[in-house]
């Protein structure tokens, strides 16, 4: 049902007083390019789906990762995914990605979608002078990227961030396929910190991270994100192999974020509902 009523409102709770708001340029409203230009730094942000038990993935059986349940993934949600990623500079994925691209158990392309129904998305981009396309940045430790998965991608700059010591086999093929191998850590890891700077020399703005909880922790742990967009589908999954929010050592303190937006869609996951979170760093606010 609620791919037929795309145009439903949601209710926004906070900040109140409590009114019905379109869906459709909910998150391009933020406009993130104008908040990243009154910084000094990239403004970073992230944005995932999750069930209300805490699952953004789930073990499935016949593929070797965890995949984004279908149980909780919608097109009204997407829709606000896709306004995320039209505000983007670049996209910040991993490695994994591309592995799972090329098995064939990567969820979808890299947006901005194609699609006549985000037009006004990549209308929004093209207003700004922004290119068509968000750049990519790999996260990798190993350096383990199939070059055929990155072929769709030829077309926008791919950049590759991994530690000091990375493997240099592994650095000079990539290399040699005409791809920026960014030295963005003391060992084999990237820290964020690090990171952030190689982007803002480069004149990256705004910084989207779009993959899993081992990136997230990443930017957390280096406090260097900025702002997450949390997505709760009202439903309860279980399962004992799954994946969360983020994946690491402990954060000690724990990392505080404060909610800035709540909006209430009744319309999706059908039967249940959703609620559309944006939450800020406490220490970057």
């Amino acid at each position: 049902m609620e791919h037929r009523r795309p145009h439903t409102p949601v209710l926004r709770l906070l900040p109140g007083p409590a009114e019905p708001v379109a869906l459709h340029g909910l998150y391009l409203q933020d406009d993130l390019h104008a908040r990243a230009a009154s910084l000094d730094r990239p403004l970073v942000y992230s944005n995932f789906i999750s069930s209300l038990d805490g699952r953004i993935a789930l073990e499935v059986p016949g593929k070797k990762t965890h995949t984004i349940p279908g149980s909780i993934t919608n097109p009204r949600d997407w829709r606000l995914y896709q306004e995320l990623s039209g505000q983007a500079d670049i996209l910040v994925t991993s490695g994994r990605f591309f592995r799972q691209s090329k098995a064939g158990e990567a969820q979808d392309l890299l947006p901005v979608g194609g699609q006549a129904e985000f037009d006004d998305i990549r209308a929004w981009r093209t207003a700004r002078g922004l290119r068509p396309q968000p750049d990519i940045l790999i996260l990798s430790s190993s350096l383990d990227i199939p070059l055929a998965a990155l072929e769709p991608y030829r077309s926008r700059r791919i950049l590759i961030a991994t530690g000091n010591r990375a493997d240099t086999t592994h650095t000079a093929l990539l290399r040699n396929s005409g791809i920026e191998v960014l030295a963005a850590g003391a060992d084999r890891h990237v820290d964020g910190k690090r990171l952030l700077d190689l982007l803002d020399t480069r004149g990256y703005r705004t910084v989207y991270a779009v993959a899993g909880p081992a990136v997230l922790h990443t930017l957390v742990q280096a406090d260097v994100l900025d702002r997450l967009y949390l997505t709760f589908a009202h439903r309860l999954l279980a399962g004992t192999a799954f994946d969360t929010l983020t994946r690491g050592d402990p954060f000690t303190p724990a990392v505080n974020l404060q909610l800035r937006e709540l909006y209430y869609d009744a319309s999706a996951p059908e039967a249940a509902g959703q609620l559309f979170c944006v939450f800020d760093s406490a220490a970057r606010s």
